[in-house]
């Protein structure tokens, strides 16, 4: 290598131990992703919640967002920030479980947040730090779909061909500070005492 050159480049990957490695177990067999609503491009997370259907062997994202500035509703209040690399899309309904919106547009412009412009105020303030799922319906009161595994690598969404993953159904001592994707209350009763969480 020639003195002076500089390389400036960025890894694909990051390592990141996100709970005790050795208290991990792998679900047998590969599960086909069902990527609509995905980015074509893009790449899951590792540990990003899934709801697996165990006779189909396939998956979908659970689609959570995180709330990073506390909201107040009201009839101008039609934008919600949330935290980097969300599952969000345009059309998605997202709720508390008491309340909920349609998704009209996404801002992802700002490098540190994203913002959400909602079709209608909210209905109620939403906490900073709050998780909010995909809905059913605007009502937001039912999560459409509730994880039972989460991914164990990160995966590329891809348009040609099955996207085959590996299902992580087991993990204690997750430190849920450090994940990518939020999981949400809903999600940890689904994924049952088989996921450990601490902070």
């Amino acid at each position: 290598m020639a003195a002076g050159t500089k390389y400036n480049l960025t890894p694909e990957y990051k390592p990141e131990e996100f709970y005790r490695v050795e208290t991990g177990v792998r679900k047998s067999g590969p599960w086909k992703l069902d990527i609509d609503n995905l980015v074509v491009g893009s790449t899951l997370p590792v540990f990003t919640p899934v709801q697996a259907d165990l006779k189909k062997r396939t998956l979908v994202p659970v689609h959570n967002v995180r709330v990073i500035e506390a909201y107040a509703t009201g009839e101008t209040a039609l934008s919600i920030k949330i935290a980097k690399d969300s599952l969000a899309y345009v059309g998605m309904f997202i709720g508390s479980g008491k309340k909920g919106v349609e998704v009209a547009s996404i801002d992802k412009s700002n490098k540190t947040y994203d913002i959400l412009t909602i079709k209608a105020a909210f209905g109620e303030n939403i906490a900073k730090d709050a998780v909010l799922f995909e809905a059913t319906a605007v009502g937001g009161t039912v999560k459409k779909n509730t994880a039972n595994f989460v991914l164990y690598d990160a995966k590329k969404v891809e348009s040609e061909g099955a996207v085959l993953c590996t299902l992580l159904m087991q993990a204690y001592e997750v430190k849920e500070s450090k994940l990518v994707l939020p999981i949400h209350e809903l999600d940890k009763v689904g994924l049952t005492s088989r996921f450990q969480f601490e902070y």
